[in-house]
């Protein structure tokens, strides 16, 4: 095995988009919350972790991550072993391998985003770019899948006086899914 300088840890550190730190850290206090991507800006497939994580199994290279609020150290190997760093931010253009997380420093809850509000109504639907329920967006579930942002839509369109949503979508901020692009109409 090559050893490596820390002169070259740290540009290729920097080459990925993450602060070389030297010092293990140990986790602060909370969960916080940490969503890895397969693709660049926050898309494609999705891993979410809640907490520290001495083992993740990740079957794709991470090309993007979402932070909630904190601090992460992120290791290639599980057992927070090998090369780790510390990150303090959102990064939308990375290429990590990744074998454990853990929390370093949670900071306070980020609020719900805004929304733009609105609808545009016609006389079969009514189209809702970013649904709210009393000036906050709604939001879709925890997991992210399709199926229960399906239910969701429903449940937001049918307490408009609609039958049901026949197209949704969601929208990923801050590491918490929020419906988006919600087509209420009177027939599936």
């Amino acid at each position: 095995m090559a050893m490596v300088t820390r002169a070259a840890w740290i540009a290729a550190a920097i080459t990925l988009g993450l602060p070389a730190t030297s010092a293990a850290q140990r986790p602060g206090p909370g969960p916080g919350e940490l969503t890895f991507y397969s693709q660049i800006g926050f898309r494609g497939q999705s891993y979410t972790v809640t907490g520290p994580r001495e083992t993740i199994h990740i079957p794709w290279t991470v090309r993007s991550a979402r932070l909630s609020g904190g601090s992460w150290q992120i290791c290639q190997r599980s057992g927070y072993r090998g090369r780790c760093n510390e990150v303090n931010d959102t990064q939308g253009n990375i290429a990590w391998t990744v074998g454990s997380a853990r929390p370093l420093r949670v900071g306070p809850p980020e609020p719900p985003p805004p929304t733009a509000g609105g609808s545009l109504r016609g006389m079969s639907a009514e189209f809702h770019p970013q649904p709210a329920e009393r000036g906050v967006r709604v939001q879709s579930c925890a997991s992210g899948a399709a199926a229960c942002a399906s239910e969701a839509a429903d449940r937001f369109c049918r307490a408009r006086g609609w039958t049901a949503s026949s197209y949704e979508r969601q929208e990923t901020v801050s590491g918490r899914n929020y419906l988006a692009d919600v087509l209420c109409t009177r027939t599936r």
